[in-house]
Formats: C-alpha cells, sequence, structure tokens
C-alpha cells in the first residue's frame, strides 16, 4: 500500500537506500572505533604507563649510565628510598617547596580570585573587560623558560630594570642583590607569580560568568552590600572553582624545573633546590638512574597523598552544604 507516493510498508526501502554501499560508510565501519579507542590507549601505553613501570623497576635496581648500557640491574631493595630520606639536601628542598607552595601557588590563586571578581563587578564595558583580560593573560602564553631569562635579566643587581626603579621611588637606596642565598627562591618565586597568576584568574572569571544573575539581583533589591554579596553569595558559590584552580596550580607549581634551572641552577648554596629539580639533576646530570626514580616516585607518592586528602575535605565541606 502507498500513501502520497511512499511504501508504507516497514521492509521496504527507496531505491538508492538500497544501493547504497553500507560498508563504506565511516559510521558502520567496524575500525572506526578500534582506532579511535585503540589509538589513545597506544599513545597512554607508550608516554604514560611503560615510562611508569620503567621508572618503578629502576627505583629498586642500582641504574646508572653504565648499567643501561650493559643491561645489567642488581635489586637493591629499598637502597634508593633511603637514600633519599636521609639526604640532607632533599630535606632542605622540601621546605623550599613548602615556602615556594605557600608564598607561590597559594598567593597566585588569592590574586587571580581577587583580580577576576574585580575584573568581572568593576569593568562596566565587555570590550574593555577582553581587552584587560587578554593583556592579563599575555604572561601565561610565554615559554616558562623565557619567562625565567627574562626576570633574570630584569633582576641583575647592577644593571637590573627592578633596581633601577626601586632606587628612582625611593624605596631602596642601593642596589639589592636578588640571588642571594636568602633571596634566591623569592626571585624565582616573584617570577612564577608573574607567570602563573592568570591561570586562576581564568578560571575564577569564567566561574564567575556563569553564576546566575537573579541572585545577584535579588540581593540587591534586599539592600544588601557589596561585602555581604561577596562574602555571602560570590565566594561561597565559587568555592569549588576556586579549590579547583588551586589543585591545578599546585599540581603544576609541584614539578617546578624550568624557571630554577634559568634562574639560579638550584643556587646559590643549594638554597633554591626543589625536590624535583634534585631528581632532574640526579637522573640527568649524574645518570644516576635509581636514585633519581626513587626521588619520582616519593614526590609523586606525596602529591597524590595532599591532592587526596585536599579533595576529601573539598566533598566533605561540599557535602555539609548541602545538608545544611
Amino acid at each position: 500500500m502507498a500513501v502520497n507516493g511512499i511504501h508504507s510498508g516497514a521492509s521496504e526501502y527507496p531505491e538508492w537506500f538500497k544501493n547504497k554501499k553500507r560498508e563504506r560508510l565511516l559510521i558502520v565501519s567496524r575500525w572506526v572505533p578500534l582506532s579511535l579507542i585503540g589509538l589513545p590507549v597506544l599513545v597512554l601505553l607508550a608516554i604514560v604507563i611503560y615510562p611508569t613501570i620503567w621508572m618503578f623497576f629502576h627505583a629498586f635496581h642500582d641504574t646508572t649510565l653504565l648499567s643501561l648500557t650493559r643491561d645489567r640491574y642488581n635489586f637493591v631493595w629499598f637502597d634508593n628510598f633511603y637514600n633519599v630520606f636521609v639526604n640532607d639536601r632533599f630535606v632542605s628542598s622540601v621546605v623550599n617547596l613548602v615556602q615556594y607552595l605557600f608564598f607561590g601557588a597559594v598567593l597566585e590563586v588569592i590574586l587571580g580570585t581577587a583580580l577576576a571578581l574585580m575584573l568581572f563587578s568593576v569593568v562596566r564595558w565587555n570590550w574593555a573587560r577582553t581587552l584587560l583580560l587578554i593583556c592579563m593573560v599575555v604572561p601565561l602564553m610565554l615559554p616558562p623558560a623565557m619567562t625565567g631569562l627574562m626576570w633574570l635579566l630584569m633582576l641583575t643587581p647592577h644593571n637590573g630594570i627592578i633596581n633601577e626603579i626601586l632606587i628612582v621611588t625611593g624605596l631602596t637606596t642601593e642596589k639589592v642583590e636578588w640571588f642571594t642565598t636568602s633571596l634566591s627562591l623569592w626571585s624565582v618565586t616573584f617570577a612564577d607569580i608573574w607567570q602563573w597568576t592568570s591561570l586562576p584568574l581564568l578560571i575564577v572569571y569564567a566561574g564567575r560568568a556563569s553564576l546566575p544573575q537573579s541572585i545577584y539581583e535579588a540581593a540587591r533589591v534586599d539592600g544588601a552590600s557589596r561585602w555581604k554579596v561577596l562574602t555571602r553569595i560570590t565566594l561561597p558559590m565559587l568555592k569549588e572553582v576556586i579549590a579547583i584552580a588551586f589543585i591545578i596550580r599546585f599540581m603544576d607549581a609541584y614539578k617546578y624545573v624550568d624557571k630554577i634551572y634559568v634562574m639560579t641552577s638550584g643556587g646559590p648554596a643549594e638554597s633554591s633546590e626543589l625536590p624535583v629539580y634534585i631528581a632532574y639533576q640526579r637522573g640527568i646530570r649524574d645518570f644516576q638512574v635509581g636514585e633519581a626514580a626513587g626521588y619520582a616516585i616519593m614526590i609523586f607518592v606525596v602529591a597524590a597523598v595532599l591532592i587526596t586528602l585536599f579533595l576529601k575535605y573539598l566533598k566533605k565541606v561540599l557535602k555539609a552544604q548541602a545538608i545544611a
């Protein structure tokens, strides 16, 4: 039976559909899902899983450059981890890492959050917001090694622009030695803050732009002050976004190597070394592959534990807020 020239039978199809070679369709080829899933899995195996297994293997062996070339390794149990723990250099680098994370990563999130909220609330024109946002994000686009070299030149004690600005403005009467044992890590931290504050700024700005405006309109109708709107509405609703920005920045700052290598090379007198930089030196410069693998595993375990505890705390807080 045909209705308006169209067959109503469930098993009858137009001629063009019957003659179509379905095996050539991309969506019905069995190789499409295999390639879409298989290729990423192969890449993951090549650049993540295999190197991780290789690292764990050599962390329990006395692997050096010579043993790598001869393919001979001696099983040493936990000697590489013991060498990490008893190394005073590693202990001092952990102290440096705590200082860097507290005054670097935490301050970046605080400054990025403040700048994002100011940019959204104070600037009324969209074109001005976009222009300022682009200017603030420019440091993020620079390679870290280039940023380190730029700040190394600006902080040069004798002819650096930072000292010249401080002297002209009257903040100091003599030139500051920025790369002494007491200031070298602070100098690297300042360079890192300058570059990476824009990352949490972008995340928090996107979160603030996604908040519903009806809540703020209701708050204005109720006569809420700007401070109450900030502390009672904006910050509580952005708590998850700020936490995500902190986790991302913490994970990136934890493996901090490039600027230290360019600006201070861990010195002077190992005053600006971080654990990852020591692992890099032991593995790449000294070719102590087994000990470097021990450093890497210890750094990974500590980072995983800290992030897990932070996520559990955040989940607990969010659950309590949902109940309340």
